[in-house]
């Protein structure tokens, strides 16, 4: 028996235990509590809320809630009580079933060695591995949205009602991990149904769609009624008004305002909801896209330029790391996308390809930031290991079938190690003369960054202790919120009139203000009226200091 034959089959049930094994070895081994990131506090916050018994709050119309659903679950689990360590312990979980999902995903197009190729290279690749350690959904998201594709693709060749049942379930589960999972669906069945054309018009194909949407509806039911009662109709993506913001102001610059100052964003509607709240589709993206159409063609353009392997920005953490669409690998997925997929291979290749048409809108609202490239690796990982398999069978075809399934996988598994350890060794291994090395010192921005992290952690649980948890607060957007572990009520950009309305409204009881450099207790005491001085924190390293004040009525009020 050759190599391929031993590793991939030997109890076949059992084969993908390895890939799944490693990945969840690697996660394990440097296991450890994460930090807060930016977006992820959204994610917490929610999960949050769901411990406190209040639903999902108002954070659940900024994201979908499946990923904060799961931290919560296991948040419940006893010794588990640290959401950031439940987030954690989800990420891992997610691990393990991304690998799996991949490994079905490529054994059902390409055949049990291009699985194991893709799932080993899945468990070793970075950007895999720094999501999962991210309290955010990109590890939800990527793991369902590979395990759906692969539903999807069984209930198409068996043309079975309960897998087309099970995929609306599953591209359901995707949707409510990210919102683009909808998008993707659309793509999915799109794709089908061009393959199919002259099937579909039997009428069956059509019912077993319509069970799919019917299946993914009722699924989805619970939040899209959610998303109803907020916005007083029905939407599928909660957070498409802030994205239209955001992009006017990140990517088309139009005001350069960014997120916490920008009224357009965090301002007040004349009913009392913040400005984002208020429900847009695409016909805003549209209109605004067309009120000046050679910027935006400029921009879309040289933001589809920066999906291109090799060119794709490796920012936010990730500058050292090889690229998430590696270059190799997109070439041997060319050499795949030409190859014959084998029965119904048109079929095969329309529902694979279509989730890339995402990369199409994407440069319309980013700026090929990885971050929202990373859930569709592990497409182009499948891709390029078949691309891989097909190229040693063809050079190799005089020689034994089995010696190109060999020499693919030694060459899958070499650049699987390559992705790990060769282009980023530091970022595993760091020997003592590696963390002293100046080439790898952290720069002063960043620097600057974690202290302002630690400070706000210390300040966070200093006034939770003081105060007690569960309390609202009032807080602009800050890593600091979950550190305070009680509701949290965003922090209108308004005059303080509205301010005060609408923090009542809201039932917060307390208003924080963080502040840098020195301060005197004059200045921190002297407020309008509705607001009393409670506390203080002052950071002994720096000039960090967080400002608690207590709301009270105003007159009428």
């Amino acid at each position: 028996m050759n190599i391929a034959q031993r590793i991939i089959k030997g109890p076949k049930r059992l084969a993908p235990a390895l890939p799944v094994a490693l990945a969840l070895y690697l996660i394990f081994s440097s296991f450890s509590r994460p930090g807060v990131t930016a977006d992820g506090q959204t994610y917490l916050q929610i999960a949050r809320n769901i411990h406190f018994g209040i639903g999902l709050g108002w954070q659940a119309l900024w994201v979908p809630p499946l990923h904060s659903s799961l931290v919560a679950l296991v948040g419940w689990l006893p010794g588990v009580s640290d959401l950031l360590l439940a987030s954690a312990i989800v990420g891992a979980l997610m691990g393990a079933f991304l690998v799996v999902a991949v490994w079905l995903l490529a054994a059902e197009l390409f055949g049990r060695t291009v699985a194991m190729g893709a799932s080993l290279v899945a468990a070793l690749f970075p950007h895999f591995y720094w999501i999962f350690k991210a309290p955010e959904a990109e590890c939800t998201y990527t793991a369902f949205l590979i395990f759906s594709l692969w539903v999807f693709h069984v209930a198409l060749r068996k043309q079975s009602s309960v897998m087309f049942i099970l995929s609306g379930i599953a591209f359901s589960l995707t949707y409510m991990a990210r919102s683009e999972g909808f998008l993707v669906m659309f793509f999915v069945i799109a794709a089908s149904l061009f393959a199919e054309w002259r099937r579909h018009m039997q009428g069956k194909y059509m019912r077993l769609i319509a069970i799919l949407l019917l299946a993914f509806f009722i699924t989805s039911f619970p939040y899209l009624l959610f998303l109803k009662k907020h916005y007083d109709g029905w939407v599928i993506s909660p957070k498409s008004t802030y994205v239209l913001i955001w992009m006017k102001s990140r990517i088309y610059h139009d005001n350069d305002l960014g997120e916490i100052g920008n009224e357009e964003l965090w301002g007040l509607t004349d009913s009392g909801k913040l400005k984002w709240q208020v429900p847009s589709g695409i016909g805003d993206v549209f209109s605004y896209l067309m009120s000046h159409p050679a910027k935006s063609a400029r921009v879309y353009f040289d933001n589809l330029l920066k999906e291109i392997p090799g060119r794709i920005p490796n920012n936010s953490g990730m500058e050292r790391y090889p690229q998430v669409f590696p270059v190799i690998l997109a070439l041997a997925a060319i050499v795949a996308i030409f190859r014959r997929w084998g029965d119904n291979g048109l079929r095969k290749k329309a529902v694979f390809l279509s989730p890339f048409l995402i990369l199409l809108v994407l440069p319309v609202f980013t700026d090929g930031w990885w971050k929202y490239l990373v859930p569709y690796a592990p497409l182009l990982i499948i891709l390029g290991c078949a691309g891989i398999t097909f190229a040693a069978e063809t050079m190799l075809k005089r020689l034994p079938q089995t010696t190109g399934r060999n020499i693919s996988l030694a060459v899958m598994l070499m650049l699987a190690v390559y992705f790990r350890l060769m282009a980023f060794p530091i970022h595993l291994f760091q020997s003592s003369d590696m963390v002293h090395s100046a080439a790898i010192q952290p720069s002063a921005d960043i620097l600057a960054r974690r202290s302002h992290a630690a400070d706000a952690e210390k300040a966070g649980r200093w006034i939770a202790e003081k105060l007690g948890q569960g309390h609202n607060y009032m807080v602009p957007w800050s890593k600091l919120i979950y550190h305070l572990n009680g509701l949290w009520t965003a922090a209108p950009v308004a005059d303080y009139a509205k301010l005060h309305a609408f923090a009542l409204s809201q039932g917060a009881e307390f208003y924080v203000v963080e502040m840098n450099g020195p301060v005197s207790i004059e200045e921190i005491t002297n407020v309008p009226p509705g607001l009393r001085f409670e506390t203080v924190y002052r950071s002994p390293q720096s000039g960090y200091s967080v400002v608690v004040y207590r709301f009270t009525p105003i007159g009428g009020q």
